[in-house]
């Protein structure tokens, strides 16, 4: 009898927890899973595309306006611009919503546009951002009319395209790609940092590329104020990859010329290095593209705009990096530096460096780590020496949100740096 009411209890104790957990969340759990406006808003401006796509996972939540916003936001991040544009087409015709929320969703579609290389929606995005409804800053309105002059020049261009004959394993020459650039053979820098890519006034005009004149305003590492326009290349092949109607902002030859003759005649930027699916490279040597693009669970990317992002740790504490394959060495940023000038002043030295880019040199302060370990993906780097730079690069606070700049110090340390664009993921091994 004990045995029998004993199961009898049991039973009734497996009735009462499953009816439990039919009943579904709490109000508690319910109010801790609602994603609020401000929360998504907090998440977009430090960029933090990974804890956004979580809580938007776990509010369930399709149709508020905080969650058609965060859904715009996390479908840009994840590299998927078609479907952040139908959630910000919604988010839009919900109504309601203020002029500033408005503006950010018009920003974002402009970016993905020109992701996708829809330059005639593009160009009427821009226009209604323009309109003067919007209260923008200058610097969002000089970043709004620079997309708008890409998009105008562009206008008739049909978008980038990519076709592939197979794998592709290209040697790199001291670190540049070969390319073919319609049937005139070059060697250029290979920069996932670069938002575009990029070509010397004479290098288009040796190639027989038309110049579009655009007046971008490409900002500069220095004070100078640096302009360019555009060229577009119909055919660039590198490897078994065939890339058709190539993008090319085109700068003054003054402009890629540094010290001690060096210059910069090309560079392969995002979006020919995105559309190769993934890439494989083994140090400053050499590229392997896969023909079939393979799963990758570690979903450790994200994309602001045409920059890539990564999360990563030193000493415990976490970073927001670039990921930049066109950068030699890995520098923190002051953003980091502010948060623990004390604890890094105790163990490091002062010292000048000499930064080179478009418009000139620019001398910084940067206090000297003697050693430093990295947490990047699902390993750890050690550096001899690491960089803190001590003062802001960008031109609005507003938008400093790097904490560091990955370079090759951390990457050659592998035997390969596979970068993933299909599931945005990156690994070192």
């Amino acid at each position: 009898m004990r045995n029998a009411l004993r199961l009898l209890a049991l039973a009734i104790l497996a009735v009462a927890i499953s009816c439990s957990r039919q009943q579904g969340p709490s109000p508690a759990e319910q109010a801790q899973r609602r994603l609020s406006l401000d929360e998504v808003r907090r998440l977009r401006q430090t960029r933090d595309f990974f804890t956004l796509r979580d809580r938007l996972a776990l509010a369930r939540d399709t149709t508020s306006i905080a969650a058609l916003y965060a859904r715009g936001v996390v479908e840009h991040g994840m590299n998927h611009p078609g479907e952040s544009n139908e959630a910000l087409a919604r988010l839009r015709q919900a109504g309601g919503i203020s002029d500033s929320l408005l503006a950010d969703a018009w920003e974002l579609t402009m970016s993905n546009d020109l992701r996708l290389g829809d330059y005639a929606h593009g160009a009427t995005i821009a226009d209604s951002l323009l309109s003067g409804r919007f209260a923008l800053d200058s610097l969002r309105e000089l970043d709004a009319r620079n997309t708008r002059r890409i998009f105008h020049a562009l206008a008739g261009v049909p978008p980038t395209t990519a076709t592939s004959r197979g794998a592709s394993l290209v040697t790199l020459v001291n670190g540049d790609i070969p390319v073919m650039v319609g049937d005139s053979a070059r060697a250029y820098g290979f920069d996932t940092g670069a938002n575009l890519s990029v070509l010397m006034r004479s290098e288009a005009a040796a190639l027989g590329l038309r110049v579009i004149p655009a007046g971008i305003d490409v900002g500069s590492s220095t004070s100078h104020r640096v302009t360019a326009d555009l060229a577009v290349a119909p055919r660039l092949r590198i490897g078994a990859m065939e890339f058709q109607n190539v993008v090319f902002l085109v700068l003054d030859d003054a402009m890629l010329t540094f010290p001690g003759g060096f210059r910069i005649p090309g560079i392969i930027g995002f979006p020919v290095i995105e559309r190769m699916g993934e890439i494989r490279l083994t140090g400053r040597k050499s590229l392997a593209v896969p023909a079939t693009v393979p799963v990758r669970p570690q979903a450790n990317l994200a994309l602001d705009e045409l920059t890539l992002l990564t999360p990563a740790q030193w000493e415990g504490r976490p970073l927001l990096c670039r990921l930049d394959t066109g950068a030699g060495s890995t520098e923190i940023y002051d953003r980091f530096y502010r948060k623990y000038q004390s604890a890094i002043d105790a163990s490091t030295t002062t010292a000048q460096r000499r930064i080179g880019g478009a418009g000139g040199v620019q001398v910084l302060s940067v206090r000297v780590v003697p050693r430093a370990r990295l947490a990047v993906g699902d390993t750890t780097v050690t550096l001899k020496s690491l960089d803190v730079v001590t003062e802001s690069l960008v031109r609005d606070e507003k938008e400093n949100y790097l904490d560091c700049n990955l370079g090759h110090d951390v990457f050659d340390q592998f035997a390969e740096l596979v970068v993933n664009f299909r599931d945005m993921a990156v690994l070192l091994q």
